[in-house]
């Protein structure tokens, strides 16, 4: 499949680690991501969400883009996106949210 989402998600992560002998990239394993989420990967939806929440891969920090993208994940099934999405609720004394 040309446009798999979940294999340009796993090579986004080669990018991002510098890994299997790709030169490591920041901004195009973000460009990676932002388009396996395109194509429907809920885990680089939750990777883009986590690196807009923090401020990290690259990116400057947008806490409200990060939620919108973790809670996308998080209703597409991704575990991890919910987890994230209590947590900061929890943080945030939203104790009955999280």
């Amino acid at each position: 499949a040309a446009k798999d989402p979940e294999a340009i998600d796993c090579l986004a992560g080669a990018y991002f680690d510098g890994k299997y002998g790709m030169e490591k990239n920041l901004m195009w394993a973000f460009e990676l991501w932002s388009e396996a989420a395109d194509l429907g990967s809920a885990t680089a939806r939750f990777k883009l969400g986590i690196a807009y929440f923090l401020g990290d891969k690259g990116v400057t920090q947008d806490k409200a883009k990060g939620v919108r993208c973790l809670e996308s994940a998080a209703m597409e099934g991704n575990a991890e996106s919910r987890h994230c999405l209590g947590y900061s609720e929890a943080e945030n004394g939203n104790c009955d949210r999280a």
